[in-house]
């Protein structure tokens, strides 16, 4: 199923799923060391769209390292403004948020795929509340 769409010109199954990668890898190294990945680094990272255990392994490995670093945070930390550089998906590309603000946009960014892949099994007829 990792190459289906529903329609052509949409993403695919494992195109959703990587897309969820997307913005949560390069979060933690801009946030933690300022260093900012190339879209060849992360999609090294992300691997192949058509690895459903590769993605769902790196899945869990990347939310791991993102509560990691946000545990580590104090409120002050969290509070702090930090540089949005390059358009961020969810804001309104403000120069700077709170650096807060950057881990609920992984959380809405999630949310939102995950509902297009819900519709994906609903319209395939699959019960997504059997997986």
């Amino acid at each position: 199923m990792m190459g289906w769409a529903p329609a052509e010109g949409m993403r695919t199954i494992g195109g959703q799923l990587g897309e969820l990668l997307w913005v949560e890898i390069p979060l933690v190294p801009w946030l933690k060391d300022g260093k900012r990945l190339s879209e060849e680094e992360v999609n090294e990272r992300i691997g192949s769209e058509q690895d459903f255990e590769g993605l769902r392994k790196k899945l869990v490995e990347t939310r791991a390292a993102t509560l990691e670093y946000l545990d580590s945070l104090s409120e002050e930390e969290l509070a702090e403004e930090v540089p949005c550089g390059d358009a961020w998906f969810g804001t309104f590309w403000p120069a700077s948020l709170p650096r807060a603000e950057l881990f609920l946009n992984v959380s809405e960014h999630e949310f939102y795929h995950v509902g297009q892949l819900t519709s994906y099994l609903w319209s395939r007829g699959d019960d997504p509340y059997k997986w």
